[in-house]
């Protein structure tokens, strides 16, 4: 059917929304985000009915839903193609789809969007420390060193005590995989053994065989639900090839996988280089109206509009993730959903977060020490905290999301440069658990320090605004969320900006302090000196045997070694830390990109890549 001229329309009739698009009149294009999540347009009026152009099965809860949602009560569906309705939504709605993508969380979710950046009362405390701090050395200015030394060293001890703390807990997640993976055999075997009862009750039932009599295998969708990977891209036309090769790479049915590639609209020779490596039909090309803030989660929430996967999942561009971690992320969703039926108090799983590694770990000392990092809070750390049932912020990758947790949370918050902390966070206060799974993504680590410092102080920045967010009401926030939640906060995503920013003093103090003390005589308290010396001693001695353990696990004594280098690494950490801070101030929602493929043709084959044609090992 070319027209819709005619007198009969029924919903089993299909309509090429590309021949045949929508009437502009009408499109309802406030809350446009909720439509497409659930699958559905409004085509066109005929004869007084609203037909509805629709991807999904027409359900009454659909019905009830699109007919409250219209105002009308004589609507009808027809059926379209996921692909022509994403197709046709871009076509026409690019700035109402721009829009969803950038403002729809700020405007549904005021209180939890960095948007508004900080409160009246968070912008004054860096003034007020200043001018207090300034106030106090002018008055007293021993009193006013030992209170900031002491806080300078409190904070320190805070912050690696919970790093040192969770990684302790790390034993108690090896229990508790050798659990799941028993539990796993055990499922594994029930359904072989019910599979060969099938069989063999089919073989000895005397009806006629054939197709009627003869019961599938498996269910495609249970066994291999559809998957959607997001992979915002930008300035990457040097390595896009790479990027797409990668995601061929994984081992998981093309008919059931969705690689939408994020691309910006401004961005030609990305786009035309991604369409010169004619790409399968399972990885589509997928251009971001232009648009601020011009940031990754702004663009993910684009991709997120159109995913029509069960679970989605976000990749870097430099990514390269284990062929099989999209089957091992199931095997922790299905684990939990059968847990759900058994103790329905527990916490669903929205997430599950793989590791993070570098395939050039020994390119030079700074991926080294970037490789000790990551290992220490991928391999270590975060697993500890998943142990102590303790909220988890997310990395920027890798992160495998259950799509109706993900839209029902608000998506990703395009202001907070930090998108991935913020998330993990958000998830927790909404009730969800956040889980880890032993699988790895390989990634390129920044090799320059200017790099890495622009990389760092966008990090830092993120966990500046995601603590400031959260803590616009700290006292609901702690009764909300309750201590482990606040352990976190206070911990971790407020402690780390603040440790890396106070650890020149304290260390600086300690070192001036036991070195000119002999020759100097120091007006300032015994129990200081002491603390000082023991607490920077001790914590770094901690932190580089826990950092030092995970980088052996993870790669060999050969990156492991270099971990005696933290406390100088740290110092870096203290410049990006005050950059930071001083971008809040003029520049909050600026994403500095980090560029890849500077060490791509990289391999020193010392290390076992396993096939892949870097240092990585598994």
């Amino acid at each position: 059917m070319t027209t819709i001229d005619q007198h009969f329309l029924t919903e089993t009739d299909p309509v090429d929304l590309i021949a045949q698009p929508p009437d502009p009149k009408v499109l309802h294009t406030d809350h446009l985000a909720d439509d497409l999540f659930r699958r559905w347009l409004p085509w066109r009026w005929h004869y007084g009915t609203l037909w509805v152009a629709t991807c999904v099965p027409v359900t009454r809860e659909l019905r009830a839903e699109v007919t409250a949602r219209l105002g009308h009560d004589r609507v009808n569906f027809r059926y379209t193609s996921a692909e022509d309705l994403a197709e046709v939504a871009q076509s026409l709605l690019p700035k109402e789809l721009a829009h969803e993508a950038a403002e729809r969380f700020a405007l549904d979710n005021p209180d939890f969007s960095a948007k508004a950046g900080l409160t009246w009362w968070q912008g004054l405390l860096p003034a007020a420390a200043v001018l207090t701090s300034a106030l106090g050395l002018v008055l007293d200015w021993r009193l006013t060193i030992v209170v900031l030394v002491t806080l300078a060293n409190v904070i320190f001890l805070a912050n690696v005590g919970f790093k040192v703390l969770a990684a302790g807990f790390r034993p108690l997640r090896s229990t508790r995989e050798r659990k799941f993976r028993a539990a796993e055999q055990r499922r594994l075997r029930t359904e072989r053994d019910e599979t060969e009862q099938a069989s063999l009750r089919r073989a000895l039932d005397d009806r006629p065989s054939g197709p009627a009599a003869t019961a599938p295998d498996g269910d495609l969708e249970t066994d291999f639900p559809m998957y959607t990977i997001l992979v915002p891209v930008y300035q990457e036309a040097n390595v896009i090839g790479q990027i797409l090769h990668n995601f061929e790479q994984l081992d998981y049915p093309t008919d059931r996988l969705e690689v939408l590639v994020l691309l910006e609209a401004d961005d030609a020779e990305t786009i035309a280089a991604a369409r010169a490596t004619n790409p399968p039909a399972h990885i589509k090309l997928m251009i971001v109206p232009e648009g601020e803030p011009r940031t990754k989660p702004r663009a993910c929430n684009y991709g997120l509009l159109f995913a029509t996967g069960k679970y989605v999942v976000i990749f870097d561009a430099e990514d390269r993730p284990d062929p099989d971690q999209l089957k091992r992320v199931l095997v922790s969703f299905r684990h939990d959903a059968e847990v759900q039926a058994r103790r329905s108090a527990d916490r669903p799983l929205a997430c599950v977060q793989a590791s993070l590694n570098y395939y050039n770990a020994d390119y030079n000392v700074l991926t080294r020490m970037f490789a000790i990092e990551y290992a220490q809070w991928f391999d270590s750390m975060l697993p500890g905290m998943d142990s102590a049932n303790t909220p988890i912020p997310l990395g920027g990758t890798s992160n495998h999301f259950l799509r109706s947790a993900l839209v029902e949370v608000g998506g990703w918050d395009p202001y907070n440069v930090t998108e991935d902390a913020d998330l993990g966070m958000r998830l927790a206060a909404s009730g969800y658990r956040v889980d880890v799974v032993k699988s790895t993504t390989w990634e390129e680590a920044t090799a320059k320090i200017g790099p890495w410092i622009r990389q760092r102080t966008r990090w830092i920045k993120g966990y500046i605004l995601t603590a400031a967010v959260n803590l616009r009401h700290p006292v609901r926030w702690v009764r909300r969320n309750g201590p482990r939640a606040s352990i976190t906060m206070f911990g971790l995503i407020l402690g780390t900006p603040l440790s890396f920013m106070l650890y020149p003093l304290a260390l600086g103090f300690t070192v001036t302090a036991w070195l000119v003390g002999p020759l100097v005589q120091i007006w300032l308290p015994t129990w200081l000196l002491i603390f000082g010396l023991v607490n920077m001693i001790v914590m770094n001695l901690l932190m580089v045997i826990s950092s030092g353990l995970a980088a052996w696990q993870r790669y060999s004594w050969r990156i492991a070694a270099f971990a005696v280098f933290l406390p100088i690494y740290w110092l870096l950490h203290a410049i990006a830390a005050w950059r930071a801070a001083f971008q809040l101030a003029y520049d909050p929602f600026g994403w500095e990109k980090t560029p890849h493929g500077l060490t791509e043709e990289y391999d020193d084959g010392t290390l076992d890549t396993h096939g892949l044609p870097h240092s990585a090992s598994t």
